[in-house]
């Protein structure tokens, strides 16, 4: 069995991070996407660039209110390995959504406040 890439950021860290939320369970994720970056992690990017979305989410589900987040920023939450933002690593939406802690099918989420389609800010082109 090659395991080179069992030690690949973009194959473990997910998978690490699927795995906590399973067995640790967030009851509250707040996504503060007031100020952000985008192009990259933070200011230390040199493509990175600062963002002014306007955007606050909540939830009480980790996958569904991360998959909302990921619509808001003009990507496809049901997306895989290889398709944005996954380009470089597996979804943890999926595996998390795999181990059965939410859902991120946005058919399934009931989202309160302003829409998905109107508070979109797509960051690729931002």
């Amino acid at each position: 069995m090659d395991r080179s890439g069992l030690t690949e950021g973009g194959y473990r860290v997910p998978r690490v991070v699927a795995d906590l939320v399973s067995a640790r369970p967030v009851h509250l994720g707040i996504l503060d996407g007031i100020h952000s970056m985008a192009g990259g992690e933070g200011p230390w990017v040199p493509k990175g660039r600062h963002v002014q979305p306007g955007l606050l989410i909540a939830g009480t589900n980790c996958v569904s209110t991360d998959a909302v987040g990921t619509a808001l920023m003009g990507f496809d939450p049901r997306a895989d390995r290889g398709t944005a933002p996954f380009e470089t690593c597996d979804s943890t939406l999926r595996l998390a959504e795999h181990l059965g802690v939410g859902t991120r099918d946005l058919r399934q989420i009931e989202v309160v406040g302003t829409p998905i389609a109107q508070g979109r800010f797509d960051f690729r082109s931002a």
